[in-house]
């Protein structure tokens, strides 16, 4: 998925009015009606009334953000550069960072705004994914070559127990493991990066999305052919599994485009010799992606809408961070808000900008939490917003 991953690893050691005419004078005239021909007049109706939504008050604390109208956006936190969210069971935001920690931040007063802001736990190497297991509450983490699993025991704040559930990942090349999340089957998937920009990968791990029985240690690859899946995310209505995917860079600038892959198990994405609408020689077998952003744009974080907080038409919409791109810096970021709608085995899209950053505001990681609002790291910045339907 994500180009900007390497740089990543750089960084660390890297949207007339008219007045009516007057109505002519009538002057009435005396008619005798009989009684019984007044004609009967139909009963009184009250107007069918017209119903208007009100846009909530809104504001922004990040100046030159482009919202739908009725959106706030607050920074929530100041935090050094964002490569993951999630949150605990108890509704509070953890967020890795590329300052090798895991963080646990906390808004008590519910303003939108972190109110307090520690470390959780410390010592992983570039953490490019975060999450939490739905039942028994343990934080796992997905950083370069391994996946680890945290507990806090005494609902301190602080990670006192770990293990290495995952390890021997291969990552040392351009891209690594990457974000994950539990699926409806109680495995744990994962989207792997690819070593190179453009390869026939040595190792079958690489440039797929994998998956680990937690209970067993049973691993393996689930689908392949994807260059750089950065953040995957299961469909709450469906079970069904998405993930994003960055292209490769050498072909110029006008391809290929960046993707929103509908995951099937031993489906072939593509990579590295098809892209786009996947029709050249040889691509007769991969599935082309079911969405698709600008080329180089680095479609990055993934989550699906599923709180109460949005307008009702926003449930269960897909929502796509977008980087920006080293190639080429002219590109706009932001999120986009992608509709899905299932059509013969697979899905079509309706892809629109949901919100535009302004310059140099670069998105990596995107949450929803508990509370219903959008959560988003700005890893340029050193930042985490907070986008919410009205004003906390």
């Amino acid at each position: 998925m994500k180009t900007p991953t390497i740089l990543l690893s750089l960084a660390l050691a890297l949207i007339a009015c008219q007045t009516a005419a007057a109505p002519p004078t009538v002057v009435p005239t005396s008619t005798t009606v009989s009684a019984t021909t007044v004609p009967s007049l139909p009963p009184e109706t009250s107007p069918t009334p017209v119903y208007t939504a009100t846009i909530p008050a809104s504001t922004s604390e990040l100046e030159g953000t482009i919202l739908q109208a009725g959106f706030s956006i607050l920074k929530f936190s100041t935090l050094y550069r964002p490569t993951a969210l999630t949150f605990d069971l108890n509704g509070n935001v953890l967020v890795a960072s590329a300052d090798n920690n895991i963080y646990i931040l906390t808004d008590n007063d519910k303003d939108g705004h972190a109110d307090t802001q520690s470390v959780f736990a410390t010592g992983y190497y570039i953490p490019l994914g975060l999450t939490v297991h739905p039942v028994t509450g343990e934080v796992y983490v997905s950083y370069q070559g391994a996946i680890a699993v945290l507990s806090d025991t005494n609902q301190d704040g602080v990670s006192d127990s770990s293990r290495i559930l995952v390890e021997g990942l291969p990552s040392t090349g351009r891209h690594q493991n990457n974000n994950l999340e539990f699926g409806t089957d109680g495995w744990l998937y994962m989207g792997m990066g690819s070593t190179c920009d453009a390869c026939a990968e040595a190792d079958a791990r690489n440039a797929t999305i994998m998956r680990f029985n937690i209970e067993t240690g049973e691993k393996e690859t689930y689908a392949t052919g994807l260059r750089n899946p950065f953040d995957i995310a299961f469909h709450p209505l469906t079970g069904e599994l998405f993930a994003t995917d960055n292209g490769r860079d050498d072909l110029g600038l006008g391809a290929p485009q960046e993707e929103l892959n509908f995951i099937v198990q031993n489906g072939k994405y593509g990579f590295p010799n098809c892209w786009d609408a996947q029709d050249a020689p040889g691509c007769e077998e991969t599935i082309p992606a079911v969405a698709f952003f600008e080329p180089h744009s680095s479609a990055d974080g993934l989550d699906f809408y599923t709180g109460a907080q949005f307008p009702s038409e926003y449930q269960n919409n897909a929502f796509v961070g977008i980087f920006g791109s080293w190639l080429n810096p002219s590109l706009e970021t932001g999120v986009k808000r992608v509709i899905l709608t299932p059509q013969n085995g697979t899905y079509t899209s309706d892809v629109s900008w949901f919100v535009k950053f302004p310059k140099g505001v670069m998105p990596l990681p995107i949450q929803f939490g508990n509370d219903g609002a959008l959560y988003v790291g700005d890893y340029i910045n050193d930042a985490v917003y907070r986008i919410s339907y009205g004003v906390p």
